[in-house]
Order: structure tokens, then C-alpha cells, then sequence
């Protein structure tokens, strides 16, 4: 969920303060002299994922209550343009303490988010807390995944507190996570299922199934590695992305899921790469630019999922896509510039710059309609999911050039590439206005129903 939007529900939600609990277990499993959740998942520790997580919901506080000794700073800096408190005590009696000293016990607006610290839960599940009102209590639901199948483990999920009304549970002596909450099942606590949470991300175009996944073995980290790379994956695909692409992208983000390797350091490869293509082309080396354009394909689809794999995700990401467009337009640039080298004729420019305005329409229209409709364009109808696997994109114009150049010639390929931008363009902007105004006339129509029921 976008920081924009969270802030806005924390202000509907009337919070004055709201802090961060993660309760880590008594006797947790070590691997190398260091607890389970100490040990890096894809570049990122089990505790700091749950961190991140309270953090990306607008919770800056945070209470780390552990028993044992661990090597932890008091503050720690997860983002440099975000200061972060944290504060790792070893009872539930020393967090009273320094909330009274600040006061932020004796309110109606002061909560607490509350995780358990052996598990990597779903961020949804604590963005959906924040939504509810009063004390809310998550359960584990049916369509929620676990890699666990004991019914009894791991079925609460998290939980949003109000420190004023919860003051006995300050007074417990607290063994576990369950053990916290098993207290609060009888003060007016809300229980939610999982199961109340929209699975459908328009980011991801597709619905992802929300997740808790626990640890109780060493095992569990390498299947919760190959879990965590899979949900990387978007969905309504062109087919080189689904057949092609997707294959090679997921062992990129494996071998790089354990590195010091960013989602930045393969955005600028990509950047680099893509100018060189253009350059190859002006050139006349066809073969070595498709290459790379191949290449480049595979490593676009790898950023964002290694970014998704290592919680790096941020506001300032999303406009890689402007990067995106601004590279493919210049290879595109290079492909019309290098087809006029050879034919000599002004109408190839023409055509270059007609391909250009359809290309850029037809994302324009598909932003616009997602960013209006709240999904993708691609997900609205099966007919727009089908036009998806081969409208006009970087993926099927690479085909285009391929088939030219086992032709022999290179040089039409700007002429196919304009005509499948065209009629991605005519079929784009047809089917988001015939979803947009089917989406006014059912407001119309409802808004009609509601005043007839206001007259009866």
C-alpha cells in the first residue's frame, strides 16, 4: 500500500500515536550463534522484515521485546530519509514504563500494533488493521497460505490495541505471542478473518494470496526463499514475458537474492544498456543490439521483483517506469533512424514518429484507466487478458525484429512495429472507454435506486 494512502487512513483513524510491538519467542532456534530471526531471507532478516513492515504503515516507534540477549542497537537506521526509533526491551512491564513517561497511555487515540516476531506475516494484514476501528484481533483464515498445517500454530496474526483500554495486559508476565493475545479474547476485542482482505493487487495485476510463514528449522529458510521469489511474480503477462522472459528473470533475482546487489544496480545496467542499444543500431549491428535488447527484456523484469524480495520497495521506485519508457522510446528512435539509413526515404521518419505517438498514447491510456478504475487494464475483461499476451510492447517488438532479421531485413521492422502500435492504440482506448462509462452508468444507476428508496 502506497505511504500516501496509509497516512490518509491514519488521520480518518484519528491515531495520536501509534507504536509498533514485535514479540520474539523465548527459546527461538540458532543457526551459526545467532537466533533464527537474526539470519538473512534474501538479503533481509526475519525481525527487520516485520520492522519494515510496521514502518511502511506509518510506525516509527517500535518495541522489540525479547528475553534473551541480542546483539541489537537501540536506534538503527533502516532509512535514510526516515528515522526510525527502536527499543528492544525484555518485559512487557518496562514498555508501561516509558509510555507513561510520554504519556501515551491515558488516551482513546493511542494504539498499538502488535506482531508476533517468529513469523514473516503479509504487510496487507497490518495495513487492513489500520483500517478497522477500535480493538482488532486478525486470525488466520482458509485462504490464507501457511507452510505450516498445524491447526493450532501460528493462527493469530496481529493485532491493533488501545493502550488505555489494554492496561492489564502491562501488568502479565509475557512468555509468547499467543500468550499476549490469549488475554485479550474476552475485553471487546474485534476478531477478523484473513479472509476479509482483498487479495487483488493492481500493481501486481493480479490477486495475490495473503501469507504467514513460520520457522521452526533451518529447512524452512530455503523454502521460504523459493516461496518469496515466486510472489515476485506479476501476472497478465505478453508471452515472451510468461514462456521467455520469466524463467531466466526468476534465477537472476535467486542469484541475486543473497547479494549486495539492489534493485538500483540493475536498474542502471538496464538504463546503460538500453542507450547502448540505440547506439548499436544507428550503427547497423542488428544482431548485437537484439542481443542486448534480449537481454535487457530478461533483466526489466528482474528489478522490480528483487525489489519486491528484499523489501526495497519505495514511492521513489515507481518512476524506474518513466526511465523505462524514456530508454525504449530512444531504442525505438534508433530502430526508425537506422531503417532511414537504408531505405533513404523522409516517409520512414513519418512513420517512426507515427509509431512513437501511438506507443506513447496507448501507455497514457492504460495509466490513466488504472490509475482511475483501481485495476489494471489488462484484468477487466477475459478479452482484454487476452490482448495482453500480444499488444504492442518492448517484449513483442523484440519478436518483430527477430523474425525481420532471419529475413534478412532489418530494415522494415519499424513498419510492423508501427502498425501493431497503432492498432494497440485503437484497441486500448476502445475497450477503457467502453469499461469507464459501463462504471458511470452503474453509479448512475445506483445513485438512482438510493433516491428512489429515499422517496418510499
Amino acid at each position: 500500500m502506497r505511504q500516501d494512502n496509509i497516512q490518509s487512513k491514519l488521520e480518518n483513524q484519528h491515531f495520536v500515536n501509534l507504536i509498533g510491538i514485535i514479540i520474539l519467542p523465548n527459546n527461538p532456534f540458532f543457526i551459526k550463534d545467532q537466533p533464527f530471526y537474526m539470519k538473512k531471507l534474501c538479503g533481509v532478516s526475519i525481525l527487520e522484515r516485520n520492522i519494515n513492515i510496521l514502518n511502511k504503515n506509518g510506525i516509527n516507534e517500535i518495541f522489540i521485546l525479547s528475553k534473551i540477549s541480542l546483539d541489537l542497537n537501540i536506534e538503527r537506521n533502516f532509512d535514510k530519509n526516515k528515522f526510525i526509533r527502536i527499543i528492544k526491551l525484555n518485559s512487557i512491564q518496562r514498555v508501561k514504563e516509558l509510555l507513561n513517561q510520554k504519556n501515551l497511555i491515558n488516551s482513546e487515540k493511542n494504539f498499538a500494533v502488535v506482531l508476533d516476531g517468529s513469523v514473516l506475516i503479509d504487510d496487507r494484514i497490518v495495513s487492513s488493521l489500520l483500517n478497522q476501528k477500535g480493538d482488532t484481533l486478525y486470525i488466520k483464515g482458509k485462504n490464507i497460505y501457511s507452510n505450516c498445517l498445524d491447526k493450532n500454530y501460528a493462527n493469530i496474526l496481529a493485532s491493533k490495541i488501545n493502550l488505555n483500554n489494554k492496561k492489564f495486559i502491562f501488568e502479565n508476565t509475557v512468555s509468547s505471542f499467543n500468550e499476549f493475545f490469549n488475554s485479550l479474547t474476552s475485553y471487546n476485542t474485534i476478531h477478523h478473518s484473513s479472509d476479509e482482505i482483498s487479495t487483488y493487487m493492481p500493481d501486481m495485476r493480479r490477486a495475490v494470496p495473503l501469507y504467514i510463514y513460520s520457522f521452526r528449522h533451518y529447512e524452512d529458510f530455503k523454502s521460504a526463499k523459493k516461496f518469496l521469489v515466486k510472489r515476485t511474480q506479476k501476472g497478465t503477462l505478453d508471452l515472451i514475458a510468461w514462456y521467455f522472459n520469466r524463467h531466466f528473470e526468476n534465477i537472476f533475482v535467486y542469484l541475486f537474492a543473497d547479494t549486495r546487489i539492489t534493485a538500483n544496480h540493475v536498474t542502471i545496467l538496464v538504463n546503460i544498456l538500453g542507450y547502448s542499444v540505440l547506439f548499436l543500431l544507428l550503427l547497423q549491428y542488428w544482431w548485437i543490439g537484439l542481443f542486448l535488447l534480449i537481454l535487457i527484456n530478461i533483466l526489466d523484469g528482474v528489478d522490480g521483483k528483487l525489489a519486491r524480495l528484499k523489501n526495497q520497495e519505495s514511492k521513489a521506485g515507481h518512476i524506474e517506469h518513466s526511465f523505462d519508457q524514456l530508454y525504449e522510446q530512444a531504442i525505438y528512435v534508433g530502430l526508425g533512424f537506422a531503417s532511414y539509413f537504408i531505405i533513404d526515404q523522409f516517409f520512414v521518419i513519418i512513420v517512426l514518429i507515427i509509431m512513437l505517438l501511438s506507443d506513447s498514447f496507448n501507455r497514457h491510456c492504460s495509466m490513466q484507466y488504472k490509475e482511475v478504475m483501481k485495476i489494471t487494464l489488462a484484468d477487466s475483461s477475459k478479452f482484454d487478458q487476452l490482448f495482453r499476451k500480444f499488444d504492442g510492447r518492448r517484449n513483442i517488438y523484440t519478436l518483430h525484429i527477430l523474425i525481420f532479421g532471419i529475413f534478412g531485413h532489418f530494415e522494415f521492422v519499424i513498419f510492423s512495429i508501427c502498425i501493431h502500435a497503432i492498432i494497440t492504440s485503437i484497441i486500448y482506448s476502445i475497450q477503457a472507454i467502453r469499461h469507464m462509462k459501463k462504471a458511470d452508468n452503474s453509479n448512475i444507476s445506483n445513485i438512482i435506486k438510493l433516491k428512489g428508496g429515499m422517496f418510499e
